[in-house]
Formats: C-alpha cells, sequence, structure tokens
C-alpha cells in the first residue's frame, strides 16, 4: 500500500509498505480518502515534540473506506461496510 510518511519539518516521502495483519478484535479497511487536519499541518512543517528526530510517522487520520478483512472476535461488521474513522475519544454516552 502507498503511504505517505513525515520524516522531519518539510520532507514527506511516498513510501510503499506491506498491507497490515489484522488480530482477532480489529478490521482492515481499505481507504479510499483520507485527510489532513490542522495538527498534521502543522507536524509537517514545523515538526511535533513528541515526535524525535528521526522516528518516521505516517499523517493523516480522518479516512473512509471499505472493510476488505473482519478479525474473529468483531461483530457487528461485514466485509464491503463502508466506514469513516474519526480517532477521537467519545463521551461513551451516547452510540456515536
Amino acid at each position: 500500500m502507498k503511504v505517505a510518511v513525515f520524516r522531519r519539518p518539510g520532507v514527506i516521502e511516498l513510501q510503499r509498505r506491506p498491507v497490515p495483519t489484522i488480530g482477532p478484535d480489529e478490521l482492515l479497511v481499505r481507504v479510499r480518502a483520507t485527510s489532513i487536519c490542522g495538527t498534521d499541518l502543522r507536524i509537517a512543517r514545523h515538526g511535533h515534540f513528541k515526535l524525535p528526530a528521526g522516528q518516521p510517522r505516517v499523517l493523516g487520520h480522518e479516512t473512509a473506506g471499505a472493510v476488505v478483512e473482519v478479525g474473529s472476535a468483531v461483530s457487528g461488521y461485514r466485509v464491503g461496510d463502508r466506514v469513516s474513522v474519526t480517532p477521537n475519544v467519545g463521551c461513551w454516552n451516547c452510540e456515536f
């Protein structure tokens, strides 16, 4: 798969990486669209204090795509389901 890897401020490389292997409680999603947020843009331009020099990082975490593999312990998802991923911590007071 192709990934854009942040190497250091001002340097992002396009790389090919193997498709991840999922665990029993995970989904594999084929990403159809992704974006970067303001924080990602700031990291790309200026770095981040939690990213030590030389530690590559794939930026872009707001994604949408389709489920291509479902872990054995996962329920409620099927191959082909269209999903979006918003990696925020919820309030746990509603289904969202």
